[in-house]
């Protein structure tokens, strides 16, 4: 999608990784190197922890990205669960910046997918197919992405009645 929108648009397009639980858009950002993105850490502490232990994990380690509120006055956030699975690099970024990064979010650690920025659960696929009548439990997702756009369809299993 990045190669698309710089080819069609003749701008930049830069990653910006955000939570609307936790103040909204901005929590990382990419730079000029795109090389990660770089962790306000005057605004929250990041971390990498094991998904299904919970055990922290050493920069470098990928896991599930957790987050702590420094600023926030009115509803702090402690080691804030995001679900999204990253690692820290803490290596310096080229572009100068001393801010600890961290690699593009590739997949989460629950089974929530993102489709055009609204989050579905399987499960909620799965209630839905069972209130129609005449469909089983037994059903796929699909997603692919179309002129960059994701693209969710569903193929689920139908009983056969004969009167």
């Amino acid at each position: 999608m990045r190669v698309h929108i710089d080819a069609q648009a003749s701008v930049k397009a830069y990653d910006i990784y955000g939570l609307s639980e936790i103040i909204g858009p901005r929590r990382t950002s990419e730079c000029a190197a795109q090389d990660g993105l770089h962790v306000f850490e005057n605004h929250f502490y990041p971390e990498i922890i094991d998904p299904g232990t919970g055990a922290s994990l050493p920069d470098g380690e990928e896991g599930e990205l957790v987050l702590t509120t420094l600023s926030k006055k009115a509803m702090l956030m402690i080691r804030y669960r995001t679900r999204d699975i990253t690692r820290i690099i803490t290596e310096p970024c080229i572009c100068g910046r001393t801010l600890r990064r961290i690699r593009r979010i590739g997949f989460r650690s629950d089974d929530m997918i993102i489709i055009r920025g609204v989050n579905v659960f399987p499960s909620q696929v799965e209630t839905a197919l069972l209130q129609v009548e005449g469909t089983l439990p037994h059903y796929r997702i699909i997603l692919t992405r179309e002129r960059g756009l994701d693209q969710m369809a569903v193929e689920v299993e139908v009983t056969l009645q004969c009167h």
